[in-house]
């Protein structure tokens, strides 16, 4: 009955989907500018502006064999929950930000709820014997329905100021928020290593490190000594992991990791239960670093931080009773350093850091685990801004490369056997052809990229952002219409390139196509 219901559900679904953006189309949107600013006396204002967004999602491509094995058993349920032709999201979402200033001093304040109808009926699972949850087969779990389904999120809530002390000025924040150090553009660096980030945000089309970064509560600092240098730093005062896939939705490619795993799906079916995470405290997180300017165009940066590992470990314990538990290596210390230039009409930026103590897995008799390495990683980037020429009014291309190298591998088990490649090389490049008043006061702008992981399955996990593994790319292709600058309307078709693989390539038949429309207000 449920599933018959879905059924008919999805086929309306995907009939809006077809009709969806032609109908945005003829939708008249008064003039207006986004956001508004509130004078509330002397020196005092309030900004805010509000973002609604509608996104419909199908899934373009049926699950891969290769992926549906035993052998895949705890890394299956995303596949088999979603079908081909059948919705992977159905959401509404709003975003708003607040802004209260007064002289230098002022706090900001930004939040968003969505919910997803997707995530909120019987799934199309029809392998009950497969499946690594309890209850209902085809159904998602609680934390699937809340991170995927719908939830409200505060992105940012600190107060900050501005003091002046003699010739320089102190630039103090406190409290959530985000802190980005370094040049990366697309694949996390130096970044990845200052707070957590959200791994469903890193799967969409074109996605940059800046959009998949979250808060932590902490105090960061910016001391503009002259004009041409500057001191930083910040100091956290929790910790917070990655927000990883939930077990079962779309982009997820492991069923025993992620809010909600419950167990592995062992030798005969024997059941091994999720026991609690192993979590480092909240001590020893803190940056420091220098910004300064030579040579009119060209910006160095010199960083050194302590953090605890974001990602979790999996470990297999027997006491006191056989179990399995996400852990996070605690203690990591990374030296980098970054630069930013101009070289003709392009903009040149790099980042290179030195990880000490990372966790990589190596191979023991009982299986890949997990053990510390020093780990290199280093980005090189490039912005060019093409003028009006005959194929568009103005073009961006951007494209970033990132190579990780992992050594001095502490032995684990008599192991120092790397899981995964001691290098890996990975590239992305995003292409942006834009057309201004294509008709009645309409803008286009036709966003074009390609990611490959070229060589190796980084040894550090989420180095290469959405990556899976060697092998694995992909090429998305969209248009996105805007009217006004408070209406869009955007269509996208992912491609997964390369064959299915459980290993290095898990997500290779998740090709979809995305419309959704945003108003901002």
């Amino acid at each position: 009955m449920h599933q018959r219901i879905s059924r008919r559900t999805d086929k309306r679904a995907t009939a809006t989907l077809s009709t969806l953006a032609a109908a945005l189309l003829t939708c008249a949107v008064p003039s207006a500018h986004a956001g508004s600013t509130i004078e509330l006396g002397a020196d005092t204002t309030l900004d805010y502006t509000f973002t609604l967004s509608y996104g419909l999602g199908m899934r373009t491509r049926a699950p891969s064999g290769n992926l549906l094995t035993p052998a895949n058993i705890n890394g299956d349920d995303g596949d088999r929950n979603f079908a081909k032709n059948k919705l992977i999201e159905n959401q509404v979402s709003l975003l708003g930000e607040v802004n209260l200033k007064h002289d230098d001093w002022g706090v900001f304040v930004r939040a968003d709820t969505f919910y997803d109808q997707a995530y909120h009926r019987p799934n199309y699972n029809d392998a009950p014997g497969t499946v690594n949850q309890s209850g209902q087969y085809n159904n998602f779990t609680s934390d699937a329905r809340y991170w995927s389904g719908g939830h409200t999120t505060l992105l940012a809530a600190y107060a900050y100021n501005t003091f002046h002390i003699g010739s320089t000025s102190l630039n103090v924040k406190v409290g959530d928020q985000v802190v980005a150090w370094g040049e990366s553009l697309f694949f996390p660096n130096i970044a990845g290593a200052q707070g957590p980030s959200d791994a469903t945000k890193s799967y969409m089309a074109g996605a940059e490190v800046k959009d998949i970064l979250l808060p932590v509560p902490q105090i960061s600092t910016q001391w503009q000594i002259t004009p041409n240098f500057s001191l930083l730093g910040y100091y956290q005062f929790s910790y917070q992991q990655n927000r990883l896939t939930a077990p079962g939705t779309y982009w997820s490619y492991s069923d025993v990791t992620g809010p909600g795993a419950q167990y592995i799906i062992g030798p005969g079916g024997m059941i091994i239960p999720r026991g609690p995470d192993d979590k480092p405290s909240a001590r020893n997180q803190w940056g420091i670093g220098a910004r300064f300017r030579v040579l009119g165009d060209t910006e160095l940066g010199l960083y050194h931080l302590h953090y605890n590992d974001m990602n979790p470990s999996v470990v297999t314990t027997y006491f006191p009773t056989l179990q399995y538990q996400q852990t996070y290596f605690s203690n990591i210390k990374l030296t980098g350093a970054s630069f930013s230039t101009q070289v003709g009409p392009v903009n040149v930026a790099g980042e290179v850091s030195y990880r000490q103590g990372a966790a990589v897995l190596v191979n023991t008799p009982t299986g890949p685990q997990s053990t510390r390495a020093n780990v290199l990683q280093t980005n090189l980037s490039g912005i060019y801004s093409i003028g009006p020429s005959f194929l568009a009014n103005s073009q961006s291309l951007i494209g970033e490369l990132t190579y990780v190298h992992a050594g001095s591998i502490s032995e684990l088990d008599g192991s120092t056997t790397l899981a995964n490649s001691r290098n890996a090389l990975a590239m992305e490049i995003a292409w942006t052809l834009s057309y201004k008043n294509v008709f009645n006061g309409w803008d286009l702008d036709v966003p074009l990229t390609y990611t490959h992981d070229l060589t190796g399955t980084s040894p550090l996990a989420g180095a290469l952002g959405s990556l899976t593994g060697q092998g694995d790319h992909r090429v998305t292709a969209g248009v996105t219409f805007t009217r006004l600058s408070n209406l869009q309307l955007s269509l996208v078709y992912a491609k997964f390139l390369g064959s299915p693989n459980p290993v290095t390539r898990p997500l290779a038949d998740r090709d979809y196509v995305l419309a959704t429309a945003t108003y901002h207000f």
